[in-house]
């Protein structure tokens, strides 16, 4: 039946593809539980991308790459089918409705159908649908199977701490991934190749299992405003820039994305970011391994990609999904960049559907692309540039192979200028705003730290030295800087092997190493960018050109230290080690509650854990509030007060009127005048003159 499946005629494939997409339609319509939410969220999520590929006729991409290339390109489609339909309105009052978002969907499956089997209707045979190379003879199996015990500890093991606050499945899963990320390497000659994209997706699926389903409702910071902008959307199946003016709002991937997804699986709104998205976010290492095994042998890719995966802003990444959106596109705009995998045009295209994907998901991730970008895309004309001055022209064909390669790239580049132009010009106006406002406010924060005043953000103090507060903190900032100096080493060794790494790595990917290095200084420099937006967020975008420095970097140290077999020992101690961190485990291990995922008093889970008593008592206040009066609560309450309120307006925080309380507040008197304030609640006398009018032994309201 496999070898079926493999060897499917086009005529064959075509029928499969429209009869699956009828059945999706009768499962969405007819409402059938667990498969609607379920089934319409792979399908949308896969399909379309796949058969974007065979259009092209990609069909010597092996399962791997073919399965990233088509999660992005669905993800993607689905964002712009979605503002196409959007921009109906309001010849369509409720254009991001189940009605036209399903039969757009249709149409534009039924067409790339279609058109997939015009192209390959003659050799569709070279299309192996599952043209997976796994060496089973001579080689182990047990590591490719051990990891698939990952995910189900995430889920039980959350599920375990929710109920009973036990965290000792959670805890065994985070001491086995180390152990196991060991014993592949070790067992490095015993084991197929395929097994470390298989065991990196696994890991990273298993982190953000364990992250997206703490608590019964979506968790974190950035998230809660994520998620109302969403329900904006989602009140009027429609997604209206001037409901709410801020740059959040004007990013697809909250807005529009999840809309779609609702309508389509009909599934809990808080799931979607809790479980899709993390489902999503699971194939980002993947893309980044892909780039990876360009440049190093798969073992060392793999090693690579866990530096990205064992990064605590990955572990959080479902924080902040906009993010985590832009990122996969930014990265698999970096792929078709450099990879080999297309021709050119081919190239092009997917390259500017990824950069303009990246943009409308998250606006500072956009910037960041751009800034890697736009040099790497103008080196070629700077090369010819240089050499014109250098040596002159000294021929017709000289003058026209110099005009060919000074403007490879033009095309591109005024492509993207162009859309960009629209974009901020016409949609995203709110984010130039915000973006022209940190270029502002970091010329201020100059001329303030010329005089004595410092804005720097917390992460990059401790980088530096300051504000260490504990030994695991402490040692988090010595394992950090350890690998910033391994980048150190592999660029310094880089620069002075040039015209060896030249050759293996090329000048566009050296560029974009270097520029990413100067970045993070700039980061140091610039005191109030680094408050803007963290360095953790910046390092992990910069790890598509980063990561591979790191390991040239670590295995140049073990050779300065005429130890070169320790190469891949060193490495394998700042991931675990980074892991540890990442994770929190070495404050577990010293005795300092502070996960929020496996620490019932952990002081980021008081900050992060959502109670259900919480929400219901905030959608109790919606009900039956009097809107003209004001609500006041902590910095964690207003998160829950968002949960509870839904697409209604942003809440009014005026005193005088209504006052919440969260189950910290209640259960451990508590309040937190910033997310990292907490203070004891009877320093303040706040609920002098009130009487409660509410009480679930979760939650209060008083009046």
């Amino acid at each position: 039946m496999l070898n079926e499946i493999k060897n499917i005629n086009a005529k064959r494939w075509l029928i499969i593809v429209i009869s699956t997409l009828f059945l999706i339609d009768i499962i969405i319509l007819t409402s059938i539980s667990f498969l609607r939410e379920a089934l319409p969220f792979l399908f949308f999520t896969i399909v379309p991308g796949i058969l974007v590929i065979q259009i092209f006729r990609l069909n010597k991409l092996n399962f791997l790459k073919r399965s990233v290339l088509a999660v992005g390109t669905s993800v993607s489609l689905l964002i712009f089918i979605g503002l196409f339909l959007n921009c109906m309105y309001p010849i369509l009052p409720e254009p991001l409705s189940l009605g036209p978002v399903l039969i757009s969907l249709n149409f534009m499956v039924v067409i790339l159908a279609f058109l997939s089997y015009y192209r390959n209707k003659e050799d569709f045979q070279n299309f192996k649908l599952f043209n997976l190379h796994i060496k089973i003879k001579d080689k182990l199996v047990s590591p490719f199977i051990f990891p698939v015990i990952f995910p189900f500890m995430a889920i039980f093991g959350t599920y375990l701490m929710n109920i009973a606050n036990n965290n000792i499945i959670l805890i065994a899963m985070l001491l086995l991934i180390p152990v196991y990320v060991v014993v592949l390497i070790y067992l490095k000659d015993k084991i197929d190749d395929s097994v470390y994209p298989f065991a990196i997706f696994m890991i990273g699926l298993s982190l953000l299992l364990m992250r997206g389903l703490t608590s019964n409702h979506i968790t974190g910071r950035d998230v809660h405003i994520e998620f109302y902008v969403f329900q904006l959307a989602l009140k009027n199946y429609y997604w209206n820039l001037l409901a709410y003016n801020n740059p959040y709002n004007a990013c697809l991937s909250i807005t529009i994305l999840p809309v779609i997804y609702k309508v389509l699986s009909n599934i809990s709104s808080e799931y979607i970011f809790k479980l899709f998205f993390g489902l999503i976010g699971s194939f980002i290492p993947l893309s980044l391994y892909i780039i990876f095994q360009k440049y190093l042998d798969n073992r060392y890719a793999f090693c690579a990609s866990l530096l990205f995966v064992f990064q605590t802003y990955f572990i959080l990444i479902l924080d902040t999904v906009r993010q985590e959106i832009a990122f996969l596109f930014f990265f698999l705009a970096v792929w078709a960049f450099f990879g080999s995998d297309f021709n050119k045009s081919i190239k092009k295209a997917f390259f500017i559907l990824f950069i303009i994907s990246a943009m409308v998901s998250h606006y500072t991730t956009a910037y960041i692309a751009l800034v890697l970008i736009f040099p790497i895309l103008l080196l070629p004309f700077l090369k010819s540039l240089f050499k014109v001055l250098k040596d002159g022209i000294k021929s017709k064909n000289d003058a026209a192979n110099q005009r060919f390669v000074c403007f490879q790239n033009f095309d591109v580049i005024i492509i993207i200028l162009i859309l960009t132009a629209i974009w901020y010009i016409f949609a995203a106006k709110v984010q130039f705003e915000a973006g022209s406002a940190v270029i502002g406010s970091t010329v201020s924060s100059l001329q303030l730290n010329a005089g004595g005043s410092s804005i720097r953000n917390n992460a990059v103090l401790s980088i530096l030295g300051i504000g260490i507060q504990s030994l695991p903190n402490f040692i988090s900032v010595i394992v950090n800087n350890l690998i910033f100096v391994m980048i150190g080493i592999g660029l310094i060794f880089i620069i002075k092997n040039y015209s060896e790494f030249k050759k293996k790595f090329g000048n566009g990917y050296l560029l974009g190493a270097l520029i990413s290095v100067l970045l993070l200084v700039l980061f140091v420099i610039l005191p109030y960018v680094s408050n803007a937006y963290g360095p953790q967020r910046l390092f992990l975008q910069l790890a598509v050109f980063l990561a591979p420095i790191f390991i040239m970097g670590c295995l140049k140290f073990a050779k300065l230290i005429k130890k070169p077999k320790y190469g891949i020992v060193i490495i394998l101690v700042l991931l675990i080690s980074l892991f540890t961190c990442g994770t929190y485990l070495q404050y577990h291990f010293y005795g300092i509650p502070y996960s929020p995922f496996y620490e019932h008093n952990g002081d980021l889970r008081d900050e992060y854990y959502v109670y259900d008593q919480e929400v219901a008592a905030a959608s109790w206040l919606n009900q039956y509030r009097v809107t003209d009066l004001g609500i006041q609560a902590d910095a964690t309450g207003y998160m829950r007060l968002m949960l509870g309120f839904g697409g209604t307006p942003i809440l009014n925080k005026k005193a005088g009127g209504y006052v919440y309380l969260n189950y910290i507040n209640v259960n451990k008197h508590i309040i937190y005048l910033s997310s990292t304030n907490p203070r004891n609640i009877n320093d303040f006398a706040f609920l002098a003159g009130k009487s409660k009018i509410y009480d679930n032994g979760g939650a209060e309201i008083w009046k």
